[in-house]
């Protein structure tokens, strides 16, 4: 029997058994009064509660790997919240699945606030989505709300940088592990935000960001909050992903008006307001629900806001994007985030529809691997299955 066992390292050694975003990890420590206790009685094999693949896994996965990845993280500055840490995020632990283990960096302490908002929108955004974020997030951090995005590029950094100009924390939660340099082009507002934040993701050091992370690591962000805001989000993409978590876990949606009913882009947010999420026009319309009084109605617009973005501290994200992306630019932006087999898709799509059984011959990939890869991308909101297997880029990538 060991006789220094590391409660940390116990619950690593259980989700390398049971895998990412398994219900059944939380279901069994609830079965024991410690980590150490189910250790032990996973080892048993007569001991009537694991199925025969998992019980593989048990013999499979060694305690003293997971004791490596507790020192490797110690040397890396990563911390290692567990289900039974004292800051591990309050919210969080009333999801039907919620992550056994997050790693971190920064400062956690802040996962214990109440006052998180989730924000989430496009990676492509248009002008006046960027305008609005801008202004609407700069004046809830203002407010004393805790952001919380999901680090990317678009909306995620908007929401990010608007926490930071106000000289607030903030928090992203992350699709890869937290050595993973992802997305490259937001390596300076990871530094920034760790200065006062927090970085957190359930994925292990070493973890890409796979497609398939995001729409897994979607439920944390909503999770950690009372409420979401989406700012921008087509009717197929990782912002409703998320904002059908926030539904489904009984927290309240906030949604920006879209700037066009007609316009695609816009069409997650004109059918959340229409299955009755709360419609943003102001503080006014998100403070009161998510229980908070207004320490005073400012009188900036979103003009006086661009002027404080202006400050230097990080570039506004208004430069970065415009309501009408060139040419095939943001085609070349979405290569650097996929998978190399994604890639090749995309690569195919860029010159016209393709079907399935199309894609697998140009590619040269088994259907089951182009299948998974379509799915991960449609959720992502980067493809667009026309019916039929007809696969074809998202409209605002074209």
């Amino acid at each position: 029997m060991i006789t220094d066992f590391n409660a940390t390292a116990g619950w690593l050694w259980l989700v390398m058994v049971m895998g990412i975003a398994n219900r059944r990890t939380i279901e069994l420590a609830r079965k024991f009064p410690s980590i150490r206790e189910l250790y032990y009685a996973m080892q048993d094999p007569d001991n009537g509660f694991l199925k025969q693949k998992e019980y593989q896994k048990v013999k499979e996965v060694s305690l003293h790997t997971a004791n490596q990845i507790v020192a490797s993280c110690k040397e890396k500055d990563m911390g290692i919240l567990t289900w039974e840490s004292a800051d591990y995020p309050k919210y969080l632990k009333n999801i039907c699945d919620p992550p056994a283990v997050l790693f971190y960096k920064g400062s956690p302490e802040i996962l214990l606030r109440e006052d998180i908002l989730t924000i989430v929108g496009t990676r492509q955004p248009t002008n006046y989505s960027v305008r609005v974020g801008e202004w609407l997030c700069y004046e809830l951090a203002m407010q004393d709300i805790l952001i919380a995005s999901g680090g990317a590029v678009g909306m995620d950094s908007v929401a990010h940088c608007a926490a930071i100009r106000a000289g607030k924390p903030t928090i992203a939660v992350m699709g890869c592990g937290l050595d993973c340099d992802y997305p490259k082009g937001n390596r300076e507002l990871r530094e920034k935000i760790l200065q006062t934040g927090v970085l957190i993701t359930e994925y292990f050091p070493g973890t890409p960001a796979y497609g398939r992370n995001f729409p897994i690591r979607n439920r944390i962000l909503a999770g950690i909050s009372k409420g979401t805001l989406v700012l921008e989000a087509a009717e197929k993409s990782g912002a409703m992903i998320t904002a059908n978590n926030a539904c489904e876990q009984n927290r309240t949606v906030f949604c920006i008006p879209p700037a066009d009913i007609f316009e695609n882009r816009y069409s997650g947010q004109a059918a959340l307001l229409r299955d009755g999420a709360t419609p943003v026009f102001g503080l006014e319309d998100v403070l009161p629900v998510q229980g908070y009084q207004i320490y005073s109605i400012p009188e900036n617009s979103p003009e006086d806001t661009q002027k404080v973005a202006e400050s230097g501290l990080i570039p506004t994200e208004l430069e970065k994007f415009s309501d009408c992306p060139e040419d095939s630019g943001s085609v070349n932006w979405m290569l650097q985030d996929a998978t190399p087999e994604q890639q090749k898709i995309l690569e195919l799509l860029r010159e016209g529809n393709k079907n399935i059984n199309l894609l697998c011959q140009l590619t040269g990939l088994r259907f089951d691997t182009i299948s998974t890869n379509l799915l991960e991308m449609e959720l992502l909101g980067w493809i667009v299955n026309r019916g039929m297997d007809d696969y074809h880029l998202a409209e605002n990538l074209t």
